[in-house]
């Protein structure tokens, strides 16, 4: 397989944005040199909401559920939904859960119910 992905390549840090609420206020780094530039709920709100929308428009879209992060005690689920396929496959290569028994684990089962599935 092979692709073309235009003029701009690679990662924007500087495109990166992050609701500063109560939380995040004081576990992130801001300010000069930080690569978190701060929104506010009401924008994240419009643009998740267009997102959404274009998303509910598209005929098909990419549904990839996985854990970000190796260690058990820090992973977190998260449901990735993208509406290219090749968007999918790399979102998979890079938080690839490894076993099978992380996938169960994932969804609530124990690792002997998913290979008796």
């Amino acid at each position: 397989m092979a692709t073309l992905s235009g003029a701009k390549t690679g990662r924007s840090p500087r495109d990166k944005r992050v609701v500063k609420d109560e939380t995040t206020a004081n576990e992130l780094w801001w300010g000069k040199g930080s690569p978190n530039i701060e929104m506010d709920e009401h924008t994240f709100l419009v643009h998740r909401e267009r997102a959404v929308d274009y998303l509910n428009s598209l005929d098909k879209v990419f549904v990839n559920d996985q854990f970000l992060n190796w260690d058990p005690e820090h992973r977190i689920k998260v449901q990735i939904i993208s509406a290219r396929a090749y968007h999918s496959l790399f979102m998979h290569n890079i938080n690839n859960m490894g076993k099978d028994g992380d996938v169960a684990l994932f969804f609530g089962l124990s690792g002997r119910a998913i290979r008796e599935a």
